[in-house]
C-alpha cells in the first residue's frame, strides 16, 4: 500500500493514458458495454501494468503546471490509438457507402451501435464483421498491448523529444490509407455493378421503348450480393492486414512522438 501511495502519481498517469484509449477505440468505445464496466477494467488492466512501469524509475516534477501538461499528453497519446483504428473501421463503412450508393441502398441507413451514428445497412454490416475479425485477431488484447508498449516508446517522463515532422506525415499516410483500403473493399463489386449499368445503357439505347433501367434494377443487386458472397474471403483477409499493418503503424508513430 505504501508503494501504492508513493507512486500514485504514476498510477494515475497510465491510467488517463488507458482510459483516453477506450474512449474512442472500437469495441471498447461501445455503448453496449456498461460504463462501469469500461471503468472496472480500466482500472484492473492499469493496476497490473503500473508496478512494471513504475519499477524503470522515472522523475516527476512537482511542478502542478508541468504535471497538468503530462496528463494532457497521456489524454493524447490514448486518443491517438484509439482513433488511429477508429480510422480503419471508418475505411470498412466508407467501402459499404461505395457498395450501398451504386445499387440505391444508400437511403436504407441504420444506428450503429459503436459508433452511434447512422450509417448505410451496408456499412453496418462490414463494420461488424470488421469487429468479428478484430476479435479473432485478438486484437483488443493488442490495443492494451499498444497501451503498454507505449511506455517503451513515450515514456511520460521523456520530454526531450520535440521533432514531429515525421508524426505529422504518419498521420497523412493513416487518412490517405483509410480511402485506399475502402477501395480495395469495395472494388469487385463497386466494377462490377459500373460494368452492369454500362451493359443496361447500351440495351436501353437498342430498345427505348423498354424501360431497362427500371427491369435491370433488381438485376444489379442480386448481382451486387452475389459478388459480395464470393469475395468474402477476400474482403476478410483486406481487413485482417488493414488491422495488422495499423498496430504496426502505431508503433512507427510512437518513435516519433514529440516530447
Amino acid at each position: 500500500m505504501e508503494y501504492f501511495v508513493y507512486h500514485f502519481q504514476v498510477f494515475l498517469l497510465i491510467l488517463i493514458r488507458m482510459n483516453s484509449m477506450f474512449v474512442i477505440a472500437p469495441f471498447f468505445s461501445s455503448g453496449i458495454i456498461p460504463f462501469r464496466l469500461k471503468a472496472i477494467l480500466s482500472f484492473l488492466i492499469t493496476l497490473i501494468i503500473f508496478p512494471v512501469v513504475a519499477s524503470k524509475g522515472y522523475d516527476i516534477s512537482g511542478n502542478s503546471g508541468i504535471f497538468f501538461l503530462m496528463i494532457l499528453r497521456e489524454v493524447a497519446i490514448g486518443l491517438y490509438i484509439g482513433f488511429l483504428l477508429s480510422i480503419v473501421f471508418a475505411a470498412f463503412q466508407l467501402a459499404g457507402q461505395y457498395f450501398a450508393v451504386q445499387i440505391g441502398f444508400g437511403i436504407n441507413e441504420v444506428l450503429d451501435p459503436l459508433s452511434q451514428i447512422s450509417v448505410p445497412l451496408i456499412g453496418q454490416m462490414k463494420n461488424l464483421i470488421a469487429l468479428l475479425v478484430l476479435l479473432a485477431m485478438n486484437g483488443h488484447h493488442l490495443m492494451i498491448e499498444a497501451i503498454y508498449h507505449s511506455y517503451e516508446l513515450v515514456p511520460f517522463f521523456d520530454i526531450g523529444r520535440m521533432s514531429s515532422g515525421k508524426l505529422v506525415q504518419y498521420m497523412m499516410y493513416s487518412f490517405s490509407g483509410m480511402f485506399v483500403i475502402a477501395l480495395k473493399i469495395a472494388l469487385p463489386v463497386v466494377g462490377t455493378i459500373f460494368l452492369i449499368s454500362v451493359s443496361l445503357g447500351v440495351l436501353a439505347k437498342a430498345a427505348p421503348q423498354m424501360n431497362i433501367m427500371m427491369m435491370g434494377f433488381p438485376f444489379k443487386i442480386m448481382v451486387a450480393f452475389g459478388v459480395l458472397l464470393i469475395s468474402s474471403p477476400l474482403i476478410i483477409r483486406v481487413m485482417h492486414v488493414s488491422l495488422e499493418r495499423t498496430f504496426g503503424f502505431i508503433t512507427k508513430m510512437m518513435q516519433h512522438w514529440p516530447g
